[in-house]
């Protein structure tokens, strides 16, 4: 605890902290806002639902590799304000979808502001890297990893409750909101280094780290497994997450909004876990 202390002295951890917490509220409002406005759009149909988890979710799977290694080419603050923007933008493009009557953009939106995060992570690691002392970085990245458990925790009764109140259009809004205030924190940040900004002799390399570093996987028995270990529990939380709302309103017989109570548990988990 002392030294989680120590380390909220330094203003980039304390920068970076807020826009995650701005960031993490975007992402839960956006989420089960839309998740329930489809349940409510479409009558619960399973293919809608489903096509909800692949646009936040196949992203990762798409673009988190070359979001990495793009990280070590550009800005790292100035990928991180703009993707902020733009995801900013994205949601706010959808509200004026909705207002005339396009309910259908929900899944691009989605989308497109689940891309942007993959390259924006990426240029959050590289930032740790350079503004926090090797023997803090671990404690840095346990108070982010706690941080986003928590949110598995709060942030599903927060989405449920903001459009239980106000409706999905207050939602998105809510979301844009959220996101630009995410951009504004990380202005708070350092400039990012002159080294850093240099990229044209990077750029050409590209193809080469990618394929360099699935070769240094492959071959690394131990990485191999762990990899291998990610996919299958990725698979398989892939196959039951859309079920989640299903289960809720099919089998137990409650409303689509109780599916905040189903998520619970599992923030726990996250947090016991990492303890």
């Amino acid at each position: 605890m002392p030294s989680s202390i120590r380390l909220l002295h330094n203003g980039f951890v304390r920068a970076i902290l807020i826009s995650n917490v701005c960031s993490q509220l975007g992402i839960w409002i956006r989420n089960f806002a839309v998740l329930l406005y489809v349940m409510d759009m479409t009558g619960g149909n399973a293919f809608a639902i489903s096509m909800i988890s692949v646009a936040e979710y196949g992203p990762i799977f798409l673009f988190s590799f070359i979001g990495g290694v793009l990280a070590d080419r550009w800005r790292p603050k100035a990928t991180i304000v703009w993707c902020e923007i733009l995801s900013a933008c994205s949601v706010f493009i959808l509200f004026l979808m909705l207002e005339s009557g396009s309910w259908g953009a929900v899944f691009f939106a989605t989308l497109c502001s689940s891309i942007l995060s993959q390259f924006a992570q990426p240029s959050g690691m590289k930032l740790f890297k350079i503004h926090v002392r090797d023997e803090d970085a671990s404690i840095g990245m346990s108070l982010l990893q706690t941080l986003f458990s928590l949110f598995m925790i709060i942030g599903p009764i927060l989405g449920t409750w903001v459009f239980q109140q106000w409706g999905i259009s207050a939602a998105l809004v809510l979301t844009s909101g959220w996101f630009m205030l995410s951009a504004l924190a990380m202005l708070f940040v350092p400039k990012d280094q002159e080294a850093s900004m240099n990229t044209a002799t990077a750029v050409p390399s590209i193809l080469q780290d990618m394929t360099a570093g699935i070769r240094y996987v492959v071959f690394k028995r131990d990485l191999l497994r762990l990899s291998l270990c990610f996919m299958v529990v990725g698979l398989g939380v892939g196959l039951i997450s859309p079920l989640s709302v299903f289960l809720v309103t099919e089998r137990l017989g409650l409303s689509a909004q109780d599916l905040q109570w189903i998520t619970i548990p599992y923030g726990v988990g996250e947090i016991l876990g990492g303890i």
